[in-house]
């Protein structure tokens, strides 16, 4: 839909473009052939093919008029065909089309960093959700014009992309070499392959979690691109277990961590390269009434859980926190994430 949109788009202004450096060569031609002023000849052309009515506002010669009668014929007809064009973009509904994507673009252009969520099924939707309870920016990414409808009449504010997610155009328009994550929700395991192996080529850093149809194409997700499979009947199966065995525990987690309201939060900070903290141990700089209590340290998908305080950390360790977010704030500046 966003290619049609562009190309027409495109050929109007080309149209209108061209049209207009007719008019302007036209008047030169028209000038030096009278020997009249730039605007005077510009000002007898548009009246002449405007055809206002008005005089001749100097002589004309024969030459001149026979020129004029050339430009009649030619521009006019021209300019119907361009104004053709401007009312079939009115009348086939191409005008609102257009004023939605420019707006949309507008809204994309300071995307970074941000999350491109593909399927707006209830998986998707269930997961759009939560990131934009934690403030995450999202652009969403979806062909179901009824699921998009639904979405925008709760969050208006959110960038949709109605298209085909496997088209690399859709993903460049979602800033997916900008992104910083891409969960890929549909329901066909070849779909969400072609989308992983496709983001992935764009973007090699971009976190990529898609979602696996059948259990036994997760192996193949990963070694496609994806960091993290799931299938949505293992996590809810998992999850309705923990509600049942350990309630407190995943009232905890539903009703804390997951709360928009809650006064502390879960989070995960990375150390980068050149961090102030890389090489250091934990009892020399982590006090945990100043960044929250630290977890787990997770070191190349391996967690060291309650890290003791000899701990050392490397480079690309990332400190899974519990706590407020003035503590976690405090952590991000410190270890310079």
């Amino acid at each position: 839909m966003y290619k049609e949109t562009q190309e027409f788009v495109r050929r109007v202004w080309k149209l209108s473009a061209l049209y207009v450096g007719v008019l302007v060569a036209s008047s030169v031609i028209f000038a030096q052939m009278e020997g009249w002023s730039f605007f005077e000849a510009l000002y007898q052309i548009v009246i002449t093919v405007s055809t206002v009515g008005f005089a001749e506002i100097n002589e004309v010669s024969q030459l001149g008029r026979a020129y004029l009668m050339d430009i009649i014929v030619f521009q006019t007809g021209f300019f119907v065909y361009v104004a053709s064009q401007l009312a079939y973009l009115i009348a086939e509904g191409k005008l609102v089309e257009i004023l939605r994507y420019r707006r949309l673009i507008k809204m994309l252009e300071k995307m970074r960093d941000h999350t491109v969520v593909v399927g707006l099924g209830r998986t998707g939707l269930a997961i759009a959700e939560t990131l934009q309870s934690f403030g995450e920016r999202i652009v969403v990414i979806e062909s179901d014009e009824e699921r998009i409808k639904h979405f925008k009449e709760v969050f208006p504010h959110v960038p949709v992309i109605e298209g085909d997610a496997k088209e690399e155009e859709v993903l460049e328009l979602a800033k997916v070499r900008e992104a910083r994550r891409l969960l890929v929700n549909t329901s066909s395991d070849s779909e969400n392959m072609f989308i992983v192996v496709t983001a992935r080529s764009m973007n090699p850093d971009i976190f990529i979690s898609s979602r696996a149809v059948k259990p036994e194409n997760e192996e193949k997700l990963r070694k496609a691109g994806a960091n993290h499979t799931y299938t949505p009947e293992s996590m809810s199966g998992r999850s309705i277990a923990i509600s049942v065995i350990k309630p407190d525990v995943s009232s905890f987690i539903a009703d804390v961590l997951l709360s928009e309201k809650a006064p502390f939060m879960l989070d995960s900070v990375e150390v980068p390269e050149g961090s102030p903290v890389s090489g250091r141990t934990l009892g020399e700089f982590y006090n945990e009434e100043v960044f929250g209590t630290l977890l787990a340290v997770v070191r190349e998908g391996h967690f060291i859980i309650n890290p003791p305080r000899k701990t050392k950390l490397l480079a690309g360790d990332r400190l899974i926190v519990l706590g407020s977010l003035e503590q976690i704030e405090n952590l991000l500046s410190t270890v310079g994430s």
